[in-house]
């Protein structure tokens, strides 16, 4: 009768060099092998008759890489040097000392593409909530006096870049303005210390709220508003850049966004500048539209009609031709002449034909120079009117 023959597996060994602890030069040839008893090696050196026998806790070795050379630091000070390092991975773990769980990791693809999808939705994540929090709560922290002084550096800025000169209303119409703009908010809750200042801008309609509670309004806003109650209205839309803090979290993400931004894109600064400018755009539409509830609110709370307001947006969308974005382009066009740009701060932002812009109905005709309002700094503003419109006390319920 003829036996089956019975096979037992080879022990896994992998060939290594060993430089004696002496300091001698001259390499020996060894072999590792995964001893029988679990927890231990065989190191059968060249020229030695016994093989060393050595506990896996007693080896230090270095971690793999993909084709790197691997060392094996041993207590008595010899090093062996192993080229096959996945084989020597296998050895070792033959023999209970497994590679670290980052290490499997860093040579399994599944790992790897898993790793990459969770980095890039760490960063998303992080992009859209986590860094807008941290600045939100450190917006809390800055003290209204250092606000306020960086208010006052602003407006003096402007000064001498001769971008904003004297009001032409007369003092008793400003009083009566800022009578009523601080009437409007007398009951609101947690209303913040605001400061308003009148200048003149050429012909510029507009109005912009600074961190530190200060509220510009351009002479030409002023001529410009159907009634008082619309100006009432673009006072609340900026007390709400004010309330919000939204000057100062502006700020503060954009700083934070520039600095993430440079730190991983390096030396790209056209890559980190249009990461910056896409998050900002975001932030700058969420908080105008913010604005733009608590305007809402107020005027509602004192009976006042947002139709006027809505009027005023008509007004200021025919005013201007063409978008506030396509200004920001001339302005840096003017940027070489005497010319002097206007500040960032639009109260609206839209385009519109004025030779369509009748007064019957809210069809207009944009300008081919809008852009998308995802590009834009501002909700669009034929959205802005409708819900203005719609809000009205006196406007017909559906």
């Amino acid at each position: 009768m003829i036996l089956a023959e019975t096979s037992t597996p080879l022990p896994q060994s992998v060939d290594a060099r060993l430089y004696a602890a002496t300091g001698a030069a001259q390499a020996l040839a060894a072999r590792i092998t995964a001893a029988g008893t679990h927890g231990e090696v065989f190191i059968q050196v060249d020229g030695e008759a016994v093989a060393r026998r050595i506990p896996t806790n007693a080896l230090n070795a270095s971690e793999r890489f993909a084709k790197a050379t691997r060392r094996i630091e041993l207590a008595n000070g010899d090093v062996l040097e192993v080229d096959d390092g996945a084989q020597l991975s296998r050895v070792l773990s033959a023999a209970g000392l497994h590679d670290a769980r980052v290490t499997r990791w860093q040579h399994s693809w599944r790992m790897v593409l898993t790793s990459l999808v969770l980095s890039i939705v760490a960063a998303i994540a992080g992009y859209i909530w986590v860094l807008p929090f941290a600045a939100d709560r450190l917006a809390r922290l800055v003290p209204p006096s250092w606000m306020q002084s960086l208010d006052e550096v602003v407006i003096g800025q402007l000064k001498r870049q001769d971008s904003l000169a004297a009001s032409t209303l007369s003092e008793e119409r400003q009083t009566q303005l800022r009578n009523a703009f601080t009437s409007a908010v007398s009951t609101h809750k947690n209303a913040p210390t605001v400061n308003v200042y009148f200048f003149k801008m050429g012909s510029t309609p507009n109005a912009f709220a600074l961190p530190g509670g200060s509220i510009v309004f351009l002479d030409g806003i002023v001529k410009l508003a159907p009634n008082d109650d619309a100006l009432v209205g673009v006072f609340a839309h900026e007390y709400g850049h004010v309330l919000h803090r939204h000057g100062m979290r502006n700020l503060l993400r954009t700083a934070l966004v520039s600095a993430v931004a440079a730190w991983y894109f390096g030396d790209f600064t056209t890559l980190a500048n249009a990461a910056i400018l896409i998050t900002q755009l975001k932030y700058s539409r969420d908080f105008e539209t913010q604005a733009d509830d608590t305007a809402v609110e107020i005027m509602r709370s004192k009976n006042l009609d947002t139709k006027s307001l809505a009027e005023l947006f008509r007004r200021m969308r025919d005013h201007s031709g063409v978008n506030d974005d396509d200004h920001k382009g001339a302005d840096k066009e003017k940027a070489g002449t005497n010319e002097k740009p206007t500040p960032d701060a639009p109260v609206t932002n839209d385009t519109t034909d004025k030779s369509t812009a009748a007064a019957k109905g809210p069809k207009v005709k944009i300008s081919p120079y809008s852009i998308p309002e995802f590009l834009s700094t501002h909700p669009d503003i034929e959205r802005r009117i409708e819900r203005f419109d719609g809000a009205s006390k006196t406007a017909p319920k559906p």
